[in-house]
């Protein structure tokens, strides 16, 4: 790489070319000692490229060196995750390595992005069947919606066939093998009887319409449990009381609870949870053998050390730069109890919609850390790569989620969570604050780490949507209708009155929501026994000005300027941080506050208001496949965006060279009147942005076979 910041990106020609001549050798499979000497030098030139473990596996695995072949594929899995030909060396070396469920995830995978390029070659026995098709259903589906399975894998006397379907009653299949108890998939069910939701979804699970529609108002509850048929004991260690979830298989399912002086019966719902207080070791029986869940056991107690209260409070899709002027008169109850904490008011998200956010915020790395960039592929993140919530659960906290959504769950950004109250789709804030009361005075007796996420002021297409009744009312007809065009990306919606009133009228229904469960806080706890911390994880396009290219620019100040605040017990009171800071930077901060420990890999900083060092940059970028990559580095007064000519490929990797480049003062961002040719700036900003790209950079180095498969994006040419 040049260093006279004329020119941002020039690809490495000589790595390229070995890159080519491998292939070509390979797809002849040409792997003699010729080979070998040009796989040196490839790795000579590019050291880091995860390319050159992908040939060493194609190499070993020709020569029948099998365990060594799976070492490269997992190696160069680790680094790229999302990659046709990672997954079809790991799908063989598994098979050949009789690690029958690893090799159909790597094909459930292959098959699931690219069809046409696939083919399955199941090993299934009657010993491993259902898990099997469970986990291949899973790598087959979407990174979102969990516990939705789109696409459920079936055997029958006709052969494998696919169903629209639900893991339901059953554990949620895991990409990652652990010793922690999964998670159980049931129903939401509060004063009503027990089995009647399952009534209800046992007759639509299958439906089309249920996959499209009827989920959305289906509320389940994931729960870490295991199953049994047998008896089981529960012990009471150091006195502690436990509180343990029990749900049914079946409808009016009886279970036989025995303590010291008696037994006695219950009923449980099917897949419903009921919660059980026992001061005493007790034995559970059951009857006919019929299985239930039984959930990991909540021991109750406080410790010195711990918080009463952290809650994270997530309000998706709220764009500081649009409220901030607003704020006191829009948020009136949040703006009063967050004035006594700390607001960060140049806070920005590392992406531009919920998906990679949210596990960018979870982990304090950024989504091409992560890899959760694209929603089409169902892959988990690292067990090294520790969410809030693992750390949390780590000190001893009850980690629930009361009102959340499915999209970061089977990534694993909710590991850690005891509980999780799943909304798929819309997730309101007065249903939250209830439920959120609720739990509040259910688990009272032990510290605890909560989860809210509500999507009210999140957009939507306004096509064949219902808006606030305020809004319909209220506005005039020119401005109550609008184009209808039905472009299905709520990142790219114009700046139309109808969308901007809707977000004011949902934040004034918000505010009004989160200030109830903010003023049950003041009023039931000291503000030494919380840390109440809130936060967006993006922001939203429909203030911004009509782009003159007719492109809406996703990562621009409005939709990736995001909120920040925090109070309690070690946030310093009225103050208002204009340093720099990064939704990964959420992370540091709580593992400083509430004492976990934060490891030097992550890409987070601690403020400088915390003992921390301030950012000289913030990062922004929009890694959708499919797509052009997008990237904004801001300073206080400068912007530089970066735009690649070619498509984002589906592993997240892209060719930066010829990229669109323009730094710009602040505020005025894209526009080429500002355009600003400094040689001091680019000195500043090329190096940054390098850096944070190096990663997914290509070198212009493609799969024929992924590119092939994407005519649309790549026209067919490798």
């Amino acid at each position: 790489m040049n260093d006279d910041f004329s020119i941002f990106w020039y690809n490495d020609e000589h790595a390229q070319g070995l890159f080519y001549d491998l292939l070509a050798r390979s797809e002849q499979a040409a792997y003699d000692d010729d080979f070998l000497a040009q796989l040196a030098a490839y790795r000579e030139a590019a050291p880091t490229s995860e390319c050159a473990d992908i040939f060493a596996a194609k190499y070993l695995l020709h020569h029948g060196d099998i365990e060594n072949a799976a070492a490269c594929g997992e190696r160069a899995y680790a680094k790229r995750p999302i990659n046709l030909e990672v997954w079809r060396i790991l799908a063989a070396v598994y098979e050949q390595l009789g690690r029958d469920t690893d090799a159909i995830a790597m094909q459930g995978y292959a098959y699931g992005l690219y069809q046409q390029q696939s083919h399955l070659s199941l090993h299934l026995t009657e010993e491993n069947l259902q898990e099997c098709l469970d986990r291949f259903s899973l790598a087959l589906g979407p990174g979102n919606y969990a516990p939705m399975a789109p696409r459920r894998a079936h055997l029958d006397e006709k052969g494998l066939r696919f169903d629209s379907d639900v893991f339901i009653g059953e554990p949620l299949p895991r990409h990652i093998a652990a010793t922690d108890a999964p998670f159980w998939s049931a129903l939401y069910t509060e004063n009503e009887y027990l089995s009647e939701r399952a009534s209800m979804l046992a007759s639509t699970r299958g439906s089309e319409e249920f996959l499209h529609a009827g989920y959305k108002d289906t509320v389940f509850h994931l729960q870490k449990a295991q199953e049994f048929t047998t008896p089981t004991s529960i012990e009471i260690h150091d006195g502690k009381t436990l509180i343990v979830p029990i749900a049914g298989t079946a409808e009016e399912q009886r279970l036989l609870i025995q303590a010291s002086q008696e037994t006695r019966p219950t009923c449980l719902g099917k897949w419903s949870f009921s919660y059980f207080r026992f001061d005493e070791p007790v034995t559970i029986h059951t009857e006919n053998e019929t299985p239930y869940a039984l959930g990991t056991p909540i021991p109750l107690g406080h410790h010195p050390q711990r918080r009463k209260l952290v809650m994270n409070i997530l309000l998706d899709g709220l764009s500081w730069p649009v409220v901030r002027k607003y704020f006191a008169d829009a948020m009136p109850n949040i703006a009063r109890f967050f004035a006594e904490g700390t607001i960060f008011d140049q806070h920005f998200s590392t992406s531009e919609y919920t998906y990679p956010s949210l596990p960018a915020i979870n982990t304090g790395r950024y989504p091409h850390h992560t890899h959760i960039f694209n929603e089409r592929v169902s892959h988990e993140i690292p067990r090294s790569q520790k969410s809030i919530s693992e750390q949390m659960k780590s000190l001893g906290y009850f980690c629930g989620a009361p009102i959340t959504g499915g999209d970061s769950v089977y990534c694993g950004a909710m590991r850690g969570h005891d509980q999780l109250t799943i909304n798929p789709w819309n997730m309101p804030a007065h249903e939250g604050v209830e439920r959120t009361i609720r739990l509040l005075e259910a688990f009272e007796e032990c510290d605890q780490f909560l989860f809210f996420h509500t999507t009210d002021v999140h957009p939507w297409n306004g096509v064949d949507y219902k808006f606030a009744t305020p809004v319909e009312t209220r506005l005039p007809l020119s401005e109550r209708l609008f184009p209808l065009e039905k472009n299905g990306l709520s990142v790219r919606l114009p700046n139309f009155p109808i969308y901007q009133q809707q977000f004011w009228t949902e934040l004034r229904h918000l505010d009004r929501s989160i200030g109830q469960l903010l003023s049950y806080i003041m009023e039931h706890y000291t503000e030494d026994e919380y840390i109440i911390n809130l936060y967006s994880d993006h922001g939203t396009s429909i203030f911004s000005s009509p782009p003159s290219s007719g492109c809406v620019d996703v990562v621009s100040a409005y939709s990736t300027g995001a909120a920040w605040m925090m109070r309690g017990r070690g946030v310093p009171k009225g103050a208002v941080v204009q340093d720099l800071t990064s939704a990964v930077d959420i992370y540091p901060t709580l593992g400083h506050l509430c004492g976990f420990p934060i490891g030097d890999d992550i890409d987070g900083r601690l403020p400088a208001i915390f003992g921390g060092t301030a950012r000289d940059a913030v990062y922004s970028a929009s890694q959708y496949p499919g797509q052009s990559f997008k990237l904004a580095v801001r300073t206080h007064d400068h912007a530089m965006r970066i735009e690649t000519r070619g498509a984002v490929d589906e592993d997240g990797t892209v060719d930066f060279e010829n990229a669109i480049i323009g730094i710009y003062p602040r505020g005025h961002e894209l526009e080429e009147d500002y355009a600003l040719g400094s040689e001091e700036l680019r000195a500043f900003f090329y190096p940054r942005a390098r850096d944070f790209v190096r990663e997914i950079a290509n070198n212009g180095e493609f799969w024929p076979a992924m590119r092939a498969a994407r005519p649309e994006w790549f026209g067919g040419q490798p």
